[in-house]
């Protein structure tokens, strides 16, 4: 798998989220960072997450993309739209419940976005941990099935701290 890229984009004040190739934790901190930026914005209508080139995606990365997804509903009343034109991404979103937590749409977008790239942002192991742990939670409580899956990674990074 390639190696993974995180582009953004603003078109019409509605942010847009690109992700590129293998997403994995260690894109974590990049991705919690510009998430962060989201929060603090005074309005926010609508987020696009373009999943359009991602060939792959880890639990982590999902998670945070759950977290994030929760927080938009909370602070602005908004559910991102996941744009999904990859089968087996579009599965894993279904099977990890996100069709709950935002809109999956299975076309591409109409129209070309010029997008710039996010610097990786480095962290610590400690944090990367926390974030692992905080990811997974987000998705164990999305549903059963989720937290079943991850009760066990999730205890064993607590008792490794």
């Amino acid at each position: 798998m390639n190696s993974g890229r995180i582009l953004v984009a603003t078109v019409n004040n509605v942010p847009i989220l690109k992700f590129v190739g293998d997403v994995r934790v260690l894109m974590s901190g990049t991705m919690d960072s510009y998430f962060s930026s989201l929060y603090n914005r005074a309005i926010l209508d609508r987020m696009i997450v373009d999943m359009t080139e991602t060939q792959g995606i880890d639990s982590t990365a999902l998670g945070l993309i759950a977290k994030m997804a929760i927080q938009l509903r909370n602070r602005f009343n908004v559910s991102p739209t996941i744009v999904s034109t990859n089968p087996d991404i579009t599965r894993i979103l279904k099977s990890m419940s996100f069709d709950l937590i935002s809109d999956i749409v299975e076309e591409p977008l109409a129209s070309k976005v010029n997008y710039d790239e996010l610097n990786e942002k480095t962290e610590s192991e400690d944090a990367v941990r926390k974030k692992v742990i905080e990811a997974h939670q987000t998705l164990m409580a999305l549903s059963e099935d989720n937290r079943i899956e991850f009760q066990d990674l999730v205890s064993a990074l607590k008792a490794n701290r």
